[in-house]
C-alpha cells in the first residue's frame, strides 16, 4: 500500500513542473504584449529630440544686425528736388562742418568729388592747387547751393574735403600695407585698389611710401 502511495506522489510532483512550464508561456505573451506599446514610447522620445533640435537650431541662428545707415531722408530730399534748384547747407556755430539732414549727403559728395578729381601726387592738402580745388568746388556746387563769396562758409567746405582727402589716403596706405608693401612692394604696386583715381595716382602713391620706408629703415639700422 505504501509503495502505491509512494508512485502517487511522485507523479504528482513530476506533473507540477509540467504546470509551472506553462507560467512562463503566458507571462512571455504578457510581456510581449507590453512590447507592442515599446514603439509609442520611442516614437515620442524622436518627436521630442526633434522638438529639441529645432529649438537648439533656432538659438544657434546669428541675430540680426542693423543695416549701414542709408539716410532716406536726406536721399528722398536729393531726389525730389525741382530742377534747377539746389541744396542748401546749414552752418554750425563754432565748428568747421555743417549740421542738418543734408549734411551727410554733403560729406558723401565731397567724397566722391575728392576722389574723381584731386590727384594723388600732393602729398600735402595745402599742396593741392587752388584751380583743383576750385574745380572740385564747381562739381559740389552743381548739386549743392554754396556760398563762394562767404569764406567762413567756404572755410568748412575746404575742411569737409581735407577730411576725406585724409582718409582716402589712408585707406589706399592701408591697401598697399596689406598687400605686402613694406616686405615686397613690387607685389604691393600691382594691387591698384579698384577706387583709387588712376594708375599714376597709385605709382605717385607708392614711390612715396617707398620712399618713407626706405627713410624708416636706415634710420633704424
Amino acid at each position: 500500500m505504501w509503495k502505491f502511495m509512494f508512485l502517487v506522489m511522485m507523479v504528482l510532483t513530476r506533473t507540477r513542473p509540467e504546470e509551472d512550464s506553462r507560467g512562463p508561456t503566458n507571462q512571455s505573451v504578457a510581456i510581449g504584449s507590453a512590447s507592442d506599446m515599446v514603439p509609442r514610447s520611442t516614437r515620442r522620445r524622436k518627436r521630442n529630440a526633434t522638438t529639441t533640435t529645432d529649438s537648439n537650431q533656432t538659438q544657434v541662428d546669428p541675430p540680426k544686425r542693423r543695416g549701414p545707415n542709408l539716410n532716406l531722408s536726406a536721399t528722398k530730399d536729393f531726389e525730389n528736388l525741382p530742377e534747377g534748384s539746389k541744396i542748401s547747407l546749414t552752418m554750425a556755430g563754432g565748428t568747421k562742418g555743417f549740421v542738418g539732414r543734408t549734411a551727410t549727403q554733403f560729406a558723401n559728395e565731397c567724397g566722391i568729388v575728392m576722389r574723381s578729381v584731386c590727384p594723388m601726387n600732393f602729398h600735402k592738402w595745402e599742396s593741392v592747387p587752388a584751380d583743383i580745388k576750385n574745380l572740385m568746388y564747381e562739381k559740389l556746387q552743381g548739386k549743392f547751393n554754396l556760398l563762394r563769396t562767404d569764406r567762413v562758409f567756404m572755410g568748412y567746405v575746404d575742411s569737409r574735403l581735407h577730411y576725406q582727402w585724409k582718409r582716402t589716403r589712408g585707406e589706399l596706405s592701408a591697401h598697399w600695407k596689406n598687400n605686402g608693401g613694406k616686405t615686397n612692394p613690387r607685389l604691393a604696386r600691382s594691387m591698384m585698389k579698384s577706387n583709387c583715381r588712376s594708375p599714376e595716382d597709385w605709382n605717385h602713391l607708392c614711390d612715396y611710401w617707398e620712399l618713407e620706408s626706405t627713410r624708416v629703415s636706415l634710420l633704424n639700422a
